[in-house]
């Protein structure tokens, strides 16, 4: 975008040209299954935060699940991600309509959403694999119901996870979603005969970009690290062995506000001339600027 050219040496608003990168990952994927016999299921998805301190791929969110039985199916399963990376430069800088400096715009998104819909009854099942000596020897698959589905957000320190072990019977309503403020899972499953495990953590802020100048400041560092993995901020596991019907929401909120910045019309109360916008500076001089009656009481 390139503005107008100036005139007499003034000031044009968004006079200079700027730069703009965008990058953009998306997966999205929907599913249903049913059936009778054996099955395993294996997913795992990572989206990264791009502006993240660690780096693309220590930063963002992940998601992932993994499930075997044997007997009858019936699942649907929706998955959404998103990576995006968006940053506008302007070029030797530029000024808005209100004289203020234009700010270099750089932004990032990472999303998962996923979401289950599964009913899963143990049984066994016998299939005839090959000819002669195999067509004869069935295989016999015999597996109970496992279930595993997982969430981690990296920028806010945080996870969530659900396990189903060795059940002959679930079914099971789950609702995951994951973005830079928000760590969410909701679910509602009926288990027969197995155990159920329910988990979730947040910890404190680690100090990863403090880097010591001598050795004993390195151990108090490392020390500080340690003690936020150790103490979380907040952790529940939850434990159920034979049959339940389960409720869990759990949502972990990471928001941080703005700092606001005062710019006021009277420039000896904040900084004086040479720190006024440049519209506010035109029809003023030095001298008329340092009447400081906005100090008095």
């Amino acid at each position: 975008m390139v503005g107008l050219s100036s005139a007499g040496g003034e000031m044009v608003p968004y006079e200079n040209p700027t730069t703009a990168e965008t990058k953009n990952l998306t997966f999205d994927m929907q599913q249903s299954v049913a059936g009778t016999g054996f099955f395993v299921a294996y997913m795992r998805t990572s989206m990264p935060d791009v502006l993240g301190t660690e780096g693309a791929f220590n930063n963002g969110v992940q998601a992932g699940n993994n499930a075997h039985a044997s007997g009858e199916v019936d699942s649907k399963s929706t998955i959404y991600a998103e990576s995006s990376y968006y940053n506008m430069t302007w070029v030797n800088g530029a000024y808005d309509e209100d004289g203020e400096i234009i700010e270099d715009d750089e932004d990032t998104t990472s999303i998962i959403n996923m979401d289950e819909d599964h009913k899963i009854t143990y049984g066994k099942s016998t299939m005839a694999i090959g000819t002669q000596y195999y067509a004869d020897h069935v295989v016999v698959f015999d597996s109970r119901v496992n279930e595993n589905t997982w969430i981690k957000n990296r920028d806010a320190l945080n996870s969530i996870s659900n396990r189903i072990q060795d059940a002959k019977g679930l079914e099971l309503i789950l609702n995951t979603s994951l973005d830079a403020e928000k760590t969410s899972m909701k679910l509602e499953e009926d288990m027969i005969e197995g155990r159920a495990h329910f988990a979730g953590i947040q910890i404190s802020e680690i100090p990863k970009d403090d880097e010591p100048e001598d050795e004993d400041e390195g151990a108090a560092v490392l020390g500080t690290a340690m003690k936020a993995w150790h103490s979380p901020d907040f952790m529940l596991e939850e434990d159920y062995f034979g049959s339940y019907h389960i409720k869990e929401d759990l949502t972990f909120n990471n928001v941080e506000d703005d700092e606001e910045k005062e710019d006021s019309w009277l420039p000896c109360c904040n900084g004086g001339f040479f720190e006024m916008n440049e519209l506010d500076k035109r029809g003023r001089n030095v001298q008329g600027i340092f009447d400081c009656t906005c100090a008095k009481t």
